[in-house]
């Protein structure tokens, strides 16, 4: 299985993304290819709007990755990037961007400094106002930071030794508990009333 998909609109960018991965042992396509399953696609920032290619990459195992330009980014919605494992910007060094697509691979979500955080800044809809004023259990808390982090019922699973089916009646009593309706509303609601959430730990998956 070929490591990294790179759908990008510049081939300029593209092949010079190419060989920073190569050089650094990744395997790269730069063409689609359906007949095979990548681990992660790197797509432009704008694409990330194009929720049928995001979703059709996602529901074939992959991690899907937008590459963005910082300053042109910044007035994207929590909604839009809260499915990606992660954001890299044309600012970071090769070593830099390596490194954070071995985090990805690993399991991470790799996003700038306090930059989903400030996707977030405006108020929520009066339909996510928190029903809870903050007082979930540590349980409930270190569910929710699993939501955050964007993993999957699996994932959440086997690090709490929990059925998938215990996860999803547990999510969805979670949820109606915050006044949300589904993960990306439970993010915004975390990040915007329960700043202080543990992260949940790193290296599990």
């Amino acid at each position: 299985m070929l490591d990294v998909e790179l759908l990008l609109h510049s081939r300029l960018v593209k092949d010079a993304l190419s060989a920073v991965l190569i050089a650094a042992g990744f395997s790269v396509v730069r063409e689609t290819d359906p007949d095979n399953c990548y681990k992660i696609v790197v797509i432009d920032f704008d694409d990330c709007r194009e929720w049928e290619l995001v979703q059709l990459r996602q529901s074939r195992g992959a991690k899907v990755v937008a590459l963005a330009d910082e300053a042109g980014s910044r007035g994207s919605s929590a909604a839009e990037i809260t499915p990606l494992s992660g954001v890299l910007t044309h600012e970071l060094s090769a070593t830099a961007l390596v490194q954070a697509l071995r985090r990805i691979r690993a399991g991470e979500r790799v996003f700038p400094d306090d930059w989903l955080l400030q996707q977030s800044a405006p108020a929520p809809s009066p339909r996510i106002e928190p029903r809870s004023n903050g007082r979930l259990s540590p349980s409930e808390r270190q569910m929710l930071a699993h939501v955050v982090e964007g993993h999957s019922d699996t994932v959440i699973a086997h690090h709490l030794g929990m059925t998938e089916a215990a996860v999803k009646l547990d999510l969805k009593a979670l949820f109606s508990k915050i006044g949300v309706d589904n993960r990306t509303q439970a993010t915004i609601w975390s990040l915007t009333s329960l700043p202080k959430l543990d992260p949940t730990p790193r290296g599990f998956v």
